[in-house]
């Protein structure tokens, strides 16, 4: 509510200015106020475009980009007067001097904007009492790539708080979703459309700070070595669930995170000789075998034991293979 009173109160201001500006100028004074009111307006679109919490970076951008170009085309302008000086005697000499000025504002207005815009994530500029870039939570960021989204298992992570870093997810992954989700083959539309909706949701969630990296188009290069350049750029850690990946990155010194090591590493142990209780789902692949499952979604072997599928049994560890998609427990009835 105060933010409307403050709203209508600079509305007021406007409208004044307008009315007091068409008295100065000596035209009418409805027109001076429509001026006035205009001039508010346009103010209050751009506040509501560019000042949600994604955006503060955007305006600061053009702001800055602004008054550097200014600042810039009046010593372009004041060298070009020296070294191209009017001729005596030009009666549009003032004119001419104008016209150039107003060229070199706008063109160096324009190019000064476009560049600070378009590295506005790669760079920190400082501003006195303004930080252009906002703080970012965490010492380096997450970059997140396809494999990660669409397992959708970090958006869990995020809301349990155990990613205090940003999240960046690359422009190109998006692109890659979603032509996933367009795809005519159902698996890879249904993986498409998991990826998104684990997008929007991370947008959504108050305990991640997510933000959508924009990357220069026309790039034919693969995805995956995009992603370990842009993480070489950034700085930023990989988090991926794609073993090729990993080890791609880490040959290249590149920071990893990969999901199914941590799920790997939070399972707890089973050690040679525990006894432990499953039960028994189905066969397994060699003759006699019984397959049953830990809470944990571990898989349990056991030799012998074929004609107790459907209850529950006591088994002994044998041995066990630890991957990184998962783990396999070999055991036999305990006596």
């Amino acid at each position: 509510m105060g933010l409307w009173f403050l709203r209508a109160f600079f509305l007021l201001i406007c409208a004044g200015a307008g009315w007091q500006a068409a008295r100065l100028a000596e035209f009418d004074t409805l027109d001076g106020l429509l001026l006035g009111v205009a001039v508010f307006v346009v103010v209050l679109i751009l506040e509501a475009v560019y000042t949600g919490k994604e955006s503060v970076a955007n305006l600061l951008a053009i702001v800055f980009g602004i008054a550097v170009g200014i600042v810039l085309a009046n010593l372009a302008a004041n060298i070009a007067t020296l070294v191209l000086p009017a001729e005596p005697g030009d009666p549009l000499a003032a004119e001419k001097t104008t016209a150039m000025r107003i060229i070199l504002t706008a063109m160096m207005c324009y190019l000064c904007t476009i560049i600070v815009f378009r590295t506005r994530d790669r760079f920190r500029f400082v501003i006195p009492y303004v930080e252009f870039k906002k703080v970012r939570k965490g010492p380096r960021a997450l970059l997140l790539d396809t494999s990660v989204l669409v397992d959708g298992r970090v958006l869990e992570l995020c809301r349990t708080g155990a990613f205090d870093s940003p999240l960046y997810i690359p422009g190109f992954v998006l692109a890659e979703l979603q032509a996933l989700a367009d795809s005519a083959d159902r698996a890879k539309r249904t993986r498409g459309q998991r990826g998104l909706n684990t997008v929007s949701q991370l947008q959504r969630t108050r305990e991640a700070d997510v933000s959508i990296y924009e990357t220069p188009e026309g790039s034919d290069e693969p995805v995956d070595h995009r992603l370990v350049e842009l993480a070489r750029e950034l700085d930023a850690y990989l988090c991926t669930t794609d073993g090729n990946l990993t080890r791609v990155a880490r040959a290249q010194d590149i920071k990893v995170i990969n999901l199914h090591e941590i799920a790997t590493a939070l399972r707890p142990a089973v050690a040679r000789g525990e006894t432990i209780e499953i039960h028994l789902d189905r066969r397994g692949e060699e003759p006699r075998q019984a397959v049953g499952y830990l809470d944990d979604g571990s898989m349990v072997v056991v030799e012998n034991a074929d004609k107790l599928i459907g209850t529950d049994v006591k088994v002994e560890v044998i041995r066990y293979l630890q991957r990184s998609t998962g783990r396999i427990i070999f055991g036999k009835l305990a006596q």
